[in-house]
């Protein structure tokens, strides 16, 4: 750990991008050729180079009119928590980190949001996070007490910090606030590794009491997909374009959700496929529609029309991350949604219905974002400029690595 968080302060204190992105890149190969030969630890160390690899991409999208030094500070520390989420054996070590990565985007919402409903979004989401997180600190000390606990109480008290942290239909309107409010940077992490945590964590407790969550997830398995498939029809009531991208994430995770409760083996294979392409696609789709702001300063579909006119780059890349986010081919998410869906209708072959039409929504929504933003007449008539090297290269280190890890996907196997 202490060399990873080395390795990031190097990074840090360069101020060339490129000298940055080189060095990032030999750092990640050899991290991961010095411990690719411990199995059980190749979910950790995706999940780790996924925190690094997006926190990367966040001090790239810094603005110059920014306190850069004030961001490397509150990266630094954010960084330090999700690691040590990730590395640590400790559940009591893991808690803490799970905790402290929450500050890290409160005082990103409150210092870098852009409205002042930003104060209101992040009370959502510190009461939200901390409130139904103390029961798991409770947990975890009964744990050390009396090692395991048979009753749906003690299921209760580890679950509920998780399944706000996905955020699981019902505990979810603190994400969709907090998108909104928070800038660029802020949106990346959030949707990047923010919501891994849920998953992480169930995959965590499940070697401590996988017979519990087996015997006591039937209703949360129903819930979640029933609301999955009601988030998918708002989607199409979204005029904000971060708003809908938002809520594609929660729907995204319901069905991670479903398919890691399940405890079956394409399951949790299938969720850690998700998790990591929906970082990596989730993160991209955030960058661009902020690098679309800043040129039409609306994240309203009805009046981002027509950029396809304006700049057919800006359109190749919005139809490049869409495409993924409807998991089309060679994308991560493709074996991941396959892998899910299986599991989930293994489990119960009598929600086939549902899940189709949820399947079908899911991919209608990203094409409507696509089709609704891109085409169609332009109505600003702004100087557009178009993309920078620099963001270029921000939209291709997010695309590459979604599209080339399906060729190899025994490195995030849990199995």
């Amino acid at each position: 750990m202490l060399e990873i968080m080395m390795g990031v302060l190097i990074l840090v204190v360069m101020n060339n991008w490129m000298l940055m992105m080189n060095s990032l890149i030999f750092y990640l190969i050899f991290l991961l050729l010095k411990i690719y030969d411990e199995g059980e630890y190749l979910v950790k160390l995706m999940m780790i180079i996924l925190s690094v690899w997006l926190t990367i991409m966040m001090l790239m999208s810094i603005k110059s009119n920014m306190k850069k030094f004030d961001l490397y500070i509150v990266f630094i520390f954010m960084l330090f928590s999700l690691l040590l989420v990730f590395y640590c054996e400790s559940m009591l070590m893991f808690y803490l980190g799970f905790e402290m990565s929450v500050i890290p985007i409160l005082l990103i919402i409150f210092g870098w949001g852009y409205q002042p409903d930003r104060l209101e979004a992040g009370m959502y989401m510190i009461l939200y996070t901390v409130f139904f997180s103390l029961p798991l600190l409770i947990g975890i000390f009964y744990m050390t007490y009396n090692y395991m606990m048979k009753t749906f109480l003690f299921y209760f008290m580890f679950m509920m910090a998780f399944l706000v942290k996905f955020p699981m239909f019902g505990l979810h309107l603190w994400l969709p606030r907090a998108h909104v409010e928070a800038p660029v940077f802020g949106s990346m992490i959030l949707a990047g590794v923010m919501l891994k945590l849920g998953g992480y964590g169930i995959v965590k407790i499940s070697f401590v009491m996988g017979d519990l969550v087996y015997f006591n997830s039937y209703y949360i398995i129903i819930l979640s997909v029933l609301g999955g498939l009601i988030l998918s029809g708002i989607c199409f009531t979204q005029s904000d374009m971060k708003m809908l991208v938002a809520y594609s994430s929660i729907v995204h995770m319901s069905v991670v959700l479903s398919g890691l409760l399940t405890l079956r083996e394409t399951g949790i294979n299938g969720g850690i496929y998700l998790m990591i392409g929906h970082g990596l696609c989730s993160s991209g789709l955030f960058c661009i529609l902020g690098m679309t702001y800043d040129r039409t300063l609306s994240r309203s579909l009805y009046l981002n029309k027509g950029i396809m006119m304006l700049m057919p780059s800006c359109s190749l890349w919005w139809f490049l991350f869409c495409s993924s986010n409807l998991s089309f081919p060679p994308c991560l998410n493709l074996p991941g949604e396959i892998l899910l869906f299986i599991s989930i209708l293994s489990w119960s072959n009598s929600i086939f219905i549902i899940m189709g039409v949820l399947g079908l929504l899911s991919a209608m929504y990203s094409i409507y974002l696509f089709s609704f933003s891109q085409q169609g007449m332009c109505l600003n008539y702004y100087n557009f400029c178009s993309f920078k090297i620099k963001e270029l290269l921000m939209m291709f280190l997010h695309w590459v690595p979604l599209n080339l890890l399906i060729l190899d996907l025994s490195l995030m196997t849990f199995y």
